[in-house]
């Protein structure tokens, strides 16, 4: 049983995605915001990270990927996101990016099916250990 933490501030998605997590045999714990998201990892380290790009009204979700990414290197990050909802794909396509920008291993845009979630969080449990 792996530990999966997500972080999102959309609580019928966070239903949704933790009930297929806990039926595929995973422990989960959930966060809505940033703070609670990092709070949580410092507390007990998860096996996955599940995060919302866009957490606490802007694109916060970015920057917990990236404390994540160098607090926890080892740790897999899936990113979840309606970005394109707020962000147009020439302001995406222009963004000076580095090997730090989006620090995550997979990148999904929502609405993501739970069946398809869980396949990529138990893809990447054998990195995670």
């Amino acid at each position: 049983m792996a530990h999966i933490l997500l972080v999102d501030d959309d609580a019928d998605l966070i239903a949704r995605n933790a009930a297929a997590l806990e039926a595929d045999g995973h422990a989960v714990a959930t966060a809505s915001t940033t703070a609670e998201g990092l709070d949580a990892v410092r507390r007990g380290a998860p096996d996955v990270v599940v995060l919302e790009a866009m957490l606490d009204g802007a694109m916060a979700g970015f920057d917990l990927a990236r404390t994540l990414a160098r607090d926890f290197p080892t740790l897999p990050l899936i990113m979840l996101s309606r970005v394109d909802e707020y962000i147009s794909d020439r302001e995406l396509a222009t963004q000076d990016r580095d090997d730090g920008w989006m620090p995550v291993q997979r990148f999904m845009e929502k609405p993501v099916s739970p069946d398809v979630l869980v396949y990529e969080v138990d893809h990447l449990l054998p990195a995670a250990h």
